[in-house]
């Protein structure tokens, strides 16, 4: 499991808060700044998806690090609230500020579908992990 996720756990926590950083900085473009076209399912929701399962990947192996007890990773319910708030804070966000944003609820539906899918496929990972070393003879 080393070999996917390298650094240790103090490296992932600070740069999972920088990423959180990095989003709330994202989200603090001003529209002028931007495409002005927005179809349906556009590029923005694929980067919407993206940016959160990133989010939920970083902060999935700062709270449950490899090795770390099945009470430890429950974490990941605590996440995916905090996670699901911090995706409709941020639209929110956009939404009150005077740069010509507005609140998506579209946008949201991606940042939780990122988030989701980042920590299922960690929690896997963890459990494919846990049962091939439980397998090997020591």
């Amino acid at each position: 499991m080393e070999r996917i996720f390298p650094l240790s756990t103090t490296q992932y926590r600070w740069l999972a808060a920088l990423w959180t950083g990095g989003i709330v900085v994202a989200c603090s473009i001003p529209a002028a700044s931007l495409s002005p076209i927005k179809p349906a399912l556009s590029a923005d929701k694929f980067i919407h998806f993206g940016l959160f399962a990133v989010f939920g990947a970083l902060w999935m192996r700062a709270l449950c690090p490899p090795r770390a007890s099945a009470h430890r990773c429950r974490y990941s319910l605590y996440l995916l609230g905090g996670g699901s708030l911090f995706a409709v804070g941020t639209e929110i966000y956009q939404h009150i500020l005077p740069i010509q944003r507005h609140g998506d609820p579209y946008d949201a539906l991606a940042d939780g579908s990122g988030l989701l899918l980042a920590v299922i496929v960690y929690a896997l990972l963890m459990r494919s992990n846990s049962r091939s070393e439980s397998a090997q003879p020591r």
